[in-house]
């Protein structure tokens, strides 16, 4: 599978819930297609500044997907994000049309690996990773996430 470029978001946050998007440095009004697709797999990066903090999968509108996290409390044992709590973040995002949810959860734990090989240390807000055996083709695309994510 050929990567194709990530869509880059930098989100501003205020109590816990997204007060503004910017895309290419301007501001925008929401997320735009495809990452508002829903059923479509799709593996995110969150930054602070160079940093990566946290990789994630969904198939949900990334919208959605935001607003569940940020908004978590604890109902059913998940309390969100972790970061949810800082005032801004860069958001990348892949997609993966014709791929199934073990495979991107493959290259999501490949890429968090390769993240703590890399740094010494996993990203700062890491809550899980999903291990699946992974094959060629799936590691190609981490590397290529990776060097973009690094970028």
């Amino acid at each position: 599978m050929q990567v194709k470029n990530c869509q880059r978001y930098r989100i501003m946050l205020k109590n816990r819930k997204i007060a503004s998007i910017e895309m290419s440095g301007h501001k925008v009004k929401s997320f735009t297609p495809p990452d508002t697709k829903n059923k479509l797999p799709k593996l995110y990066v969150v930054k602070s500044g160079s940093e990566v903090i946290y990789v994630g999968v969904t198939s949900q509108s990334i919208q959605s997907r935001l607003r569940y996290g940020l908004k978590a409390q604890g109902k059913g044992g998940y309390h969100g994000y972790k970061w949810k709590d800082l005032s801004e973040v860069d958001i990348l995002i892949w997609h993966f049309p014709n791929e199934s949810r073990d495979y991107v959860e493959a290259v999501e734990a490949e890429l968090v690996y390769l993240f703590r090989k890399c740094t010494g240390k996993w990203p700062k807000h890491q809550m899980e990773i999903h291990f699946h055996n992974t094959s060629e083709d799936e590691i190609k695309a981490v590397k290529a996430i990776f060097k973009e994510s690094c970028e």
